[in-house]
């Protein structure tokens, strides 16, 4: 009488089975591994606003019409203060006082643009941003930093500014073209 072995063939089945088991827990734990949430330092929206390097604020000139109005002549002043000379010229008055402000610029629909969506577009008016020319001008890290605040940090508004650019000038066909290349913003491979 032989003892019995695992050569068996029920034996070297139930081997196996175990064996597929175990590889599958273990790769099960490796997807888990690389796929779960890792932590990240997320800026509040008012620290991303003010960064810790203090910027020089610089105030808009104000126009020589606007500056007249503001400050009421003094009675003993005379009526021609300033000497004609040192006066600006009338048309740089005329143009500084036509020039719209920002806030009086209409906001342009930015998901016109490859990869901006309704939502990606309120990230950007967060952070005032809400024409073509302020978002073909805007700063990239501003905007990145906007993005990865809002939980979007594989974005990238580097293919966003470009269009922009050409939307600010109003070239809508070569924008056309340039958006037939790209896929949600990007260039495609």
């Amino acid at each position: 009488m032989t003892a019995p072995t695992l050569a068996t063939p029920i034996g070297s089945i139930i081997l196996w089975l175990v064996i597929i088991f175990l590889l599958i827990l273990f790769v099960l734990y490796l997807v888990w591994l690389f796929t779960r949430q890792r932590e990240r330092r997320v800026i509040p929206p008012a620290e991303a606003a003010h960064p810790s390097s203090p910027t020089p604020s610089v105030e808009p000139a104000q126009p020589a019409a606007m500056l007249a109005e503001a400050v009421p002549p003094s009675p003993a002043a005379p009526a021609e203060a300033v000497p004609p000379s040192l006066a600006p010229p009338a048309e740089a008055v005329a143009e500084t006082v036509a020039a719209p402000t920002p806030a009086e610029a209409p906001a342009d629909d930015l998901t016109r643009i490859e990869g901006i969506g309704p939502k990606v577009a309120k990230v950007l008016a967060s952070i005032g941003i809400t024409t073509f020319q302020a978002l073909a001008t805007a700063d990239y890290s501003q905007v990145k930093q906007a993005l990865v605040n809002a939980g979007w940090p594989y974005m990238d508004p580097t293919g966003w500014m470009e269009q922009a650019k050409l939307a600010a000038e109003g070239r809508w066909e070569e924008l056309a073209l340039l958006q037939e290349q790209l896929k949600g913003g990007r260039r495609r491979r």
